[in-house]
């Protein structure tokens, strides 16, 4: 994809979204399309208060916290969500642009590290339900997690009476403990979020979540995203139609609602699942929920 096909692909998201979130809700709530124009404190662009250590994890602000699952296999359920720092993409229309975007003064102000061993005794602290017979469940998210993989090993030792999900966006190589012990919800990117072709399709990365305890998510907006998906993803490399879940992009009820709308038909006819975010319906386009 050229320079000027990946800017037409992000007027086509900014364009179909009516410019952005600040007229629905709180306007520090953006998405990454949103914050294109703005500029960060060069005092408060800092490398060493965003770099990944080796025997730490970085979590972003939201850091940890108990909810429920909001999308996925496990939708409605109790969970414990890890948010980590840092992301290899660059999603036009992400909602967590404070875990990487540097246009974000969040981005360098807010993240923290942890050794595994003081992670794992905050998510004892944090999970709360009552329900004696409910299993621990921990949503390692991001930023995109598995850039801090070896870390995600450490609290998989430590943690043997906890289920373990991780949220991915399917280009990089979990580890083997990773795939015989973890639930996946892997999101591939379309070409609607702005990434080239040769950063967001892995065929590799892909079959090895194929085989392992994978649920794959695509973000779409029109049928031709479904399409593509189906091009690019499903029938090249394979992936278990059962294991497809289609998610109307949006932030809102409502722009879930409409993008909804547009794929409900084609996804009928094809046969996958379409999942919305319970979180957004709950709650609106807040953190920590």
């Amino acid at each position: 994809m050229t320079n000027q096909e990946i800017l037409s692909t992000k007027d086509r998201v900014i364009k179909e979204y009516g410019g952005g979130v600040q007229d629905s809700f709180d306007p520090e709530l953006l998405r990454a399309f949103d914050l294109a124009d703005k500029e960060v404190d060069e005092n408060l662009r800092k490398p060493e208060n965003v770099k990944l250590s080796p025997d730490k994890i970085r979590l972003s602000g939201d850091g940890i916290f108990f909810t429920i699952q909001g999308e996925g296999k496990s939708m409605g359920e109790p969970v414990v969500f890890l948010r980590t720092h840092i992301c290899n993409l660059r999603c036009v229309w992400c909602d967590t642009p404070y875990t990487w975007n540097p246009k974000s003064e969040a981005f360098w102000t807010e993240s923290y590290e942890l050794t595994p061993q003081e992670v794992v005794s905050r998510l004892e602290e944090a999970w709360t339900c009552e329900n004696p017979k409910k299993e621990k469940t921990v949503v390692i998210t991001g930023g995109e997690p598995l850039l801090q993989k070896e870390k995600i090993d450490q609290l998989i030792d430590l943690m043997p009476d906890w289920n373990f999900e991780i949220e991915t966006n399917g280009t990089i190589m979990p580890t083997k403990k990773q795939l015989l012990a973890c639930q996946f919800n892997c999101s591939p990117k379309l070409e609607n979020s702005g990434n080239i072709s040769a950063v967001r399709i892995k065929p590799e990365v892909l079959k090895a979540l194929n085989k392992a305890d994978t649920q794959f998510k695509f973000v779409v907006m029109t049928e031709a995203d479904v399409e593509e998906a189906e091009r690019d993803f499903i029938i090249p490399i394979g992936l278990d139609t059962n294991k497809v879940v289609l998610m109307p992009q949006g932030v809102t009820p409502k722009e879930i609602a409409d993008n909804a709308r547009i794929v409900v038909e084609i996804t009928k006819k094809k046969g996958y699942r379409l999942l919305s975010r319970l979180q957004v319906d709950i709650w609106g386009a807040k953190r920590r929920v």
